[in-house]
């Protein structure tokens, strides 16, 4: 059993679930819950949880430059309807410059439930890791980093320990079905075996704990 006063944040990855762990009363007993990108909850509460304070979602998305036609605004209405108790959503992107975090902070600022969250801090601690932890055949060019490698340490920043459940490193398709490329992890541009090898160091420090 977790103590209760460690229940602060669970983040919650869009993996195929192991069917036989009933988490989701477990899930909804944290404070937050953060739940990312095209979430579902529907038939998946027993397993996933039917919680989610805060909804976390790439530029891409939120922006609307997707192939496959997903409206932001919409899917707030939709998810807001669902969960009474979701605050906003977090735009989780890489972000480079000062420049670039104040241009999308100032376009967000006209929707009163979306945040830009900064990461220029998050995206220097994943630089400092690349060229010690990244897989042999990358370049020494950083690549993409994943939304739920860049939401794991944001909120590594923000909180003592982080949970973490359903993560698999892009190894399966998302737990909703495999409706074409986007639900195909293992089929973008991101090093999965570096976003493993950082957990790893984060959960030797104490600072991520699996559910």
């Amino acid at each position: 059993m977790i103590d209760p006063k460690m229940k602060e944040i669970v983040i919650v990855a869009s993996a195929q679930y192991d069917k036989s762990r009933l988490m989701g009363s477990e899930i909804d007993s944290f404070k937050e819950v953060v739940k990312m990108n095209r979430f579902v909850t529907g038939p998946y509460e027993k397993h996933l949880g039917s919680k989610c304070t805060m909804w976390v979602c790439n530029r891409k998305l939120i922006l609307g430059k997707t192939p496959f036609g997903y409206v932001y605004h919409d899917q707030w209405e939709s998810k807001k309807r669902q969960h009474p108790e979701l605050k906003k959503c977090l735009m989780v992107t890489y972000i480079k410059t000062k420049e670039e975090l104040k241009e999308l902070t100032e376009w967000a600022e006209k929707d009163e439930f979306l945040e830009v969250a900064n990461t220029l801090s998050t995206m220097s601690y994943i630089r400092s890791k690349w060229d010690q932890l990244k897989s042999i055949d990358k370049s020494d060019k950083m690549e993409k980093p994943s939304t739920g490698l860049l939401t794991i340490i944001h909120f590594t920043m923000m909180y003592d320990v982080v949970h973490l459940y359903n993560f698999d490193h892009g190894t399966t398709v998302h737990y909703w079905g495999n409706l074409g490329k986007a639900d195909q992890p293992m089929a973008a541009v991101h090093d999965w075996l570096f976003d493993k090898r950082v957990i790893i160091e984060l959960v030797n420090e104490g600072k991520i704990v699996y559910l």
